[in-house]
């Protein structure tokens, strides 16, 4: 599937996610990480979830990780106008920095992921927003 075939639910934005959201407009994964304990996050949140700590910065993320899940979504929970995106995957993926996110697989033909395989984010554009989808 061509990049510009993708589709999306775009994100809701909040106080806490505009930055991350901002800084992949501008192809950049940005996380959260804690200026306390050191330690990144993912979602956007106020308080840090290791410490509790409200001292946190942005900070750029590799976009490295590896699958620690996959699954291939056969049926359209959207309606027949999805039907063009089946099938897709979608993974968890541990990013190198530590948080584990949620996000879509861009396979090309014939690629089969596995547990444990590397990958970088990418940015597709879905109706004017960047959203962040990894490759193997």
């Amino acid at each position: 599937m061509r990049a510009n075939n993708f589709k999306a639910i775009l994100p809701t934005l909040s106080v806490d996610s505009i930055p991350f959201w901002e800084g992949c407009d501008k192809e950049s994964l940005l996380l959260q990480c804690c200026n306390e304990c050191d330690k990144y996050f993912y979602y956007a949140r106020r308080l840090c979830p290791h410490c509790g700590s409200q001292n946190m910065v942005w900070k750029v993320s590799t976009g490295e990780g590896k699958i620690f899940s996959f699954s291939e979504v056969c049926i359209s929970f959207f309606g027949p106008l999805w039907d063009d995106q089946l099938p897709y995957t979608v993974a968890l993926i541990d990013l190198q920095e530590g948080p584990r996110m949620l996000s879509r697989l861009v396979l090309e033909p014939g690629q089969q992921p596995k547990i444990g395989d590397r990958v970088d984010v990418i940015f597709v554009e879905v109706q004017g927003k960047k959203l962040p989808f990894f490759k193997l």
